[in-house]
């Protein structure tokens, strides 16, 4: 008996061992799993600040195309239209013995001469005049209505429709003339029924040529009605005018737009 009690007795304390190690060991191993590093934990990804493209600037506005300038054979000289101040032209004799711009010399011969052919003579009596000419014949044009028993006022109105003012005359530009004919070399109405007024009427805008002031346009003018002045401006412009029956204030308003009278 005192045997098995032994043999009992140290199989206990066998156990007693074990439960001892064991006990040391987990004591010894919790330090050790409470010290590993933590595990990192992936960090959400930072949301990159979103790049600003660059503003597309705005579309450059184009300069307006500058304005052709205006035809030099259509300049527009009258009450509304002073003749420019710094305006120049360079004359030439005519062979009929008077200035004119020196560009328009060979459509005059040559219309001239094409009259001649078909029988009909035409002779220029003026061209080109001066600002001091003007003057002249305007005073002139006064005079004579004052005559006629008008008032200053009266006068001077009435006298505008017969004869431009100084610097308001169609002659200023060189590209104006008043042409007649043997046979009839007054400047009045009664011109209109001679064969060379008739002529012109018909044929000269074939060189260039138009009646510049036209007897059914004297409210846009402001010009009585002279059949026997002509007004270089072109062929081409010349042909337009005469079709659609146009007086250089209209086609010039057509063309640019702006008030002419």
């Amino acid at each position: 008996m005192k045997g098995e009690t032994d043999v009992k007795r140290t199989l206990c304390l066998l156990l007693l061992a074990a439960l001892l190690c064991c006990g040391c060991a987990r004591r010894d191993l919790a330090p050790a799993l409470s010290e590993s590093p933590p595990v990192q934990q992936s960090e959400p990804p930072q949301e990159q600040p979103a790049v600003s493209e660059p503003e597309s600037e705005p579309p450059q506005e184009q300069p307006a195309a500058q304005d052709e300038p205006q035809d030099w054979r259509l300049i527009l000289v009258n009450a509304a239209h002073p003749l420019p101040e710094d305006f120049t032209v360079e004359l030439a004799m005519t062979p009929y013995g008077y200035e004119v711009d020196k560009r328009i010399v060979e459509p005059l011969v040559t219309m001239i001469d094409a009259a001649a052919a078909d029988g009909v003579s035409l002779l220029p009596c003026y061209g080109y005049r001066t600002l001091e000419q003007s003057a002249q014949l305007f005073e002139k044009q006064v005079n004579r209505q004052l005559a006629l028993g008008l008032d200053q006022e009266a006068a001077l109105e009435e006298a505008k429709h017969w004869v431009a003012p100084p610097g308001t005359s169609d002659h200023h530009t060189g590209l104006a003339l008043d042409i007649v004919t043997p046979e009839h070399q007054v400047l009045d109405h009664a011109f209109a029924q001679t064969p060379a007024a008739q002529w012109m009427a018909q044929h000269s805008a074939q060189y260039g040529f138009v009646i510049r002031f036209p007897e059914d346009k004297q409210e846009i003018t402001g010009i009585t009605y002279e059949p026997w002045h002509l007004r270089y401006v072109g062929e081409e412009h010349a042909a337009v005018m005469k079709e659609e029956n146009l007086c250089l204030e209209e086609y010039w308003q057509r063309l640019y737009g702006e008030d002419a009278a």
